[in-house]
């Protein structure tokens, strides 16, 4: 469909469209979990969001090196509280359950308000989608060869077939049963709207190998006792298959939540649990480096011992850690926030580069409980997990600075960050007075199963509202010096892994981006028509104006404006040819633009000054 617009190069892009929601054949997807064993981790994901740990068993499951039969992490899980507009309290979370007793199950909700889901569509996610980026090349190329007259596909690719796990990709949900009708990522190989693998097309994917999960709260609470929120997360996480020893022992994962409710949720935090036992768990010590936002395991000497858990990690034993690479926006304002030494602009990203309204949460707060009852121990009900999401302990006592943490003492000093060692020279979590550094060595400490969790926000969540964000899990090990050293050597590693973060697409993908539509660098031979990219809009940054080129395809379609937290913020019919679009009454910041027809969805961004 050629441009009638002024003779300039504008581009547009293809919506990804998918598969019907039905229940998948199980021929490549793993019923109810799958190992993602792809670098120097073997480390097991479960439909229903749980990391690290096999509920048939009891057992770890997220060995580090792989063959050793050790195990820094037992298992780690997503918490989420917010109040509603009835300042009514909800809580998801999830520590060891299955879907049988805890707040989670598997499968996408629908997008109406009432963030509903069946049986039948759970039991359906109840799988985990692998798959190897040597699969999506090997297609990619295959499909290519075809589209060539000057390749012999019979040559080159004898008795080729489409992978098992390409078939099975569930692609796209039922829009006539009120879901999203764009589920996992995929490329649409020849930008006809539709997942067909057998016309090229191939999932998108992060990473060497990555996997695909669906889950929701949308039933009843057994772990918390709380009513639902409607969330509906999409987690992928990826490993790369490299001879960097910093990757390979890393496992990432992208996390991207809906808020499907008609709920505005505010006063939200957003908590990663993680239960580290590191080989022999009974010998643990935590930390956290405020900076680098990060919530790390070590051992309390130098001995990591055999245990039911496994060999342990014998002499000089590692370090392992999960860090917080993208976490949730911070409320927009309309102002580019400057850097400063408070949080959340401290330790988060986005702070003072000349963006509005992209700036995101590092840590808030880092906590820690102990496997045992107490004002310390294990949360039990709605308000206890809640207490952990901020800085309290179960009974209502504020963190403290020093010690185990816990202090009646009135005047003792408030602490966001538990052992956060020297990684706070400045106080920040001690409400600007500076303190001497705090570990858990230094403290004396007997070693026990520590449980920690990591805490950002807090933030509001509108209806509709997505966030996307990124972690990972890291670890290192120092061949001398104890384990002190393995923890200098685990923050090295960090700062590498962040470093690699910030070149992946997704790092920088904003959070109106579905999904589903950025996986940087997986694919780049799959050839695109020149009229189907991004939708362009112009001029980048803009005051008062900006001028759409929309093609007479789309002629009478709607573009849709949506800021920061994706609510829309204006509409206006397209005719064919150069459109002028007000925006004078915007307030500061990035916003994204939709232009949709039956088959297709282009969008692009706008920034107003």
């Amino acid at each position: 469909d050629p441009l009638v617009c002024m003779n300039r190069t504008t581009t547009f892009s293809i919506a990804l469209a998918c598969l019907l929601l039905q229940p998948p054949t199980p021929v490549a997807a793993q019923s109810g979990y799958a190992v993602l064993s792809n670098g120097d981790v073997a480390a097991r994901f479960n439909s229903w969001g749980l990391v690290g740990e096999n509920v048939s068993t009891g057992n770890a499951s997220f060995e580090v090196p792989q063959g050793t039969g050790n195990d820094p992490l037992f298992s780690s899980a997503l918490w989420v509280g917010g109040y509603d507009a009835g300042n009514q309290l909800h809580v998801a979370a999830m520590m060891y359950e299955s879907p049988s007793n805890g707040d989670l199950w598997p499968g996408p909700l629908t997008n109406d308000g009432t963030a509903s889901t069946t049986q039948a569509v759970s039991t359906a996610y109840d799988q985990v989608w692998c798959v190897n980026r040597s699969e999506i090349e090997l297609h990619t190329a295959y499909h290519n060869c075809l589209a060539d007259p000057n390749c012999d596909a019979n040559v080159l690719f004898p008795n080729y077939q489409t992978p098992g796990s390409f078939l099975q990709w569930p692609a796209m949900g039922d829009v006539s049963l009120g879901y999203d009708i764009y589920q996992a990522p995929f490329y649409d190989f020849n930008s006809d709207g539709d997942y067909q693998p057998d016309d090229g097309d191939v999932p998108c994917i992060m990473g060497d190998k990555a996997c695909y999960i669906s889950y929701n709260d949308a039933k009843p609470h057994l772990l918390t006792s709380s009513p639902p929120l409607g969330l509906q997360v999409q987690m992928m996480p990826f490993e790369y298959l490299t001879g960097n020893a910093a990757l390979a022992q890393t496992v990432f994962m992208r996390v991207h939540i809906v808020n499907q409710s008609a709920n505005t949720y505010t006063d939200t935090r957003l908590g990663l649990f993680t239960d580290f036992d590191l080989g022999n768990y009974a010998d643990d010590y935590v930390g956290t480096d405020a900076q680098r936002n990060l919530c790390y395991v070590y051992n309390a000497d130098n001995l990591d011992e055999a245990s039911s858990g496994g060999p342990g990690y014998g002499p000089e034993p590692p370090a392992f850690g999960v860090v917080v690479l993208k976490g949730p926006l911070v409320d927009a304002n309309g102002l580019d926030d400057a850097p400063s030494n408070t949080l959340p602009a401290w330790n988060g990203h986005g702070f003072g580069d000349q963006i509005a309204d992209n700036e995101r949460f590092g840590l808030s707060w880092s906590r820690y409980f102990n496997n045992n009852a107490g004002p310390q121990g294990a949360p039990a009900g709605q308000m206890d997990f809640m207490n952990y999401l901020g800085s309290a302990w179960l009974n209502g006592v504020p963190q403290s600075y020093g010690g185990t943490g816990y202090s009646t003492n009135p005047n003792a000093t408030p602490a966001r960050f538990v052992y956060p060692g020297a990684s706070d020279p400045l106080g920040v979590g001690t409400g600007g007075q500076a303190q001497a550094p705090w570990t858990e060595l230094s403290a004396g400490n007997a070693p026990f199963d520590r449980k920690m969790v990591g805490v950002m926000g807090p933030f509001t969540v509108e209806p509709g509202e997505h966030m996307d964000l990124l972690f990972a899990y890291v670890y290192a090990r120092a061949s001398t010096g104890g384990p002190t050293s393995s923890i200098t050597a685990l923050q090295q590693r960090v700062d590498s892994v962040i470093a690699f973060a910030t070149t992946l697409g997704a790092f920088e993908t904003f959070e109106t981006d579905p999904f589903y539509g950025e996986c940087s660098g997986t694919v780049t031979s799959i050839p695109v028509a020149a009229d189907h990219e991004h939708l362009e809009l112009f001029p980048v940054p803009a005051e008062a104006q900006v001028q759409v080129c929309v093609p007479t395809a789309l002629t009478g379609e709607v573009l849709v404006v949506r800021d920061a937290l994706g609510r829309v913020v204006h509409v206006q019919r397209m005719l064919a040819g150069l459109n002028t679009v007000d925006i004078a009454t915007l307030s500061k910041g990035l916003y994204t633009c939709e232009l949709t027809s039956a088959k297709l969805r282009y969008t692009g961004r706008l920034i107003k000054e």
